[in-house]
């Protein structure tokens, strides 16, 4: 059995009892020891709340959540306490003390509890520098790093930082909402963006590091010549080289084209194509005389 808490709304202050904490109230979801659907559903039924009310695909949609969830793994939690001289003492929760340190070294991918200690002290300084140093949301960065599955101490270390700029993203975009003048928005706008921006490029990093190497593309040419598709990585269509290829195409270095027209049939200057005879140049009409 495993025991949730949600905070009940907050309620107006009630007289005569200043101080007076939000109540809470204790959610208890049972998760049948078993993959056989009837023997969870009966479980169920007996041990959920109004399930006689429920239609038949709201109990199949709660059986399928229930045994799903109940495959996950717990995530890593800790305890934060503050020392006498105002630090913040982090220590693992839960009811083994050694199972609760090897959770923290999974999430961080980690085989000494030295960068444990450095990654978990990363996270509190940011955490206090917004004021937002209290378990909650303390083990909720520690859930997303362990949902993320760091392969090493690399990745663990980029999953922090993904963590405190997306953090940081969306209390500059809650800035917007409250701001009274336009440069305050600007600020707060322009922050946000360059954040998001940054996280973007965070995932993408973290995207090439599991790939393991660049990605090659390569790019089909087609010769309308022959007909056949080349696959190269650069292709000079008439034997040029790439400072010609936006010129017009010659015929290759085969000689499989018509021979060109020289200037001089007596002159070597531009090569003769096999099996084929220089031609004069025809005179060029412009050197007629031409009338006034």
């Amino acid at each position: 059995m495993t025991e949730t808490t949600k905070a009940k709304r907050k309620q107006p202050a009630r007289k005569g009892k200043a101080g007076d904490q939000p109540q809470q109230r204790t959610v208890t979801i049972p998760f049948p020891d078993t993959d056989d659907e009837d023997a969870a559903n009966s479980i169920l039924a007996s041990e959920v709340p109004g399930w006689d009310n429920l239609d038949k695909d709201d109990r199949a949609e709660m059986s399928r959540l229930v045994r799903d969830f109940r495959k996950r793994s717990s995530p890593a939690k800790v305890k934060l306490s503050h020392k006498s001289d105002g630090s913040w003492s982090i220590e693992p929760a839960g009811k083994s003390e050694m199972l609760a340190l090897l959770k923290l070294h999974e999430t961080f991918s980690a085989n000494s509890i030295d960068p444990v200690n450095a990654r978990a002290n990363e996270l509190l300084k940011y955490l206090g520098s917004v004021g937002a140093d209290n378990e909650s949301r303390y083990n909720a960065a520690l859930s997303f790093i362990e949902s993320m599955k760091p392969q090493d101490q690399s990745e663990a270390l980029l999953l922090v930082q993904m963590y405190v700029t997306h953090d940081a993203a969306i209390r500059a975009l809650s800035q917007i909402g409250s701001a009274e003048w336009a440069p305050q928005v600007q600020t707060f706008g322009n922050l946000a963006t360059k954040l998001l921006r940054t996280s973007q490029g965070q995932m993408e990093t973290l995207s090439r590091m599991r790939r393991g190497g660049e990605q090659v593309v390569k790019h089909v040419h087609v010769d309308n010549r022959g007909g056949q598709a080349v696959i190269a990585e650069n292709v000079n269509q008439g034997g040029g080289t790439p400072k010609n290829e936006h010129q017009s195409h010659g015929a290759g270095n085969s000689g499989s084209g018509p021979s060109l027209l020289s200037e001089d049939p007596q002159r070597n200057g531009v090569p003769i194509a096999s099996r084929e005879r220089a031609e004069a140049v025809q005179n060029a009409r412009r050197d007629k005389s031409r009338r006034a």
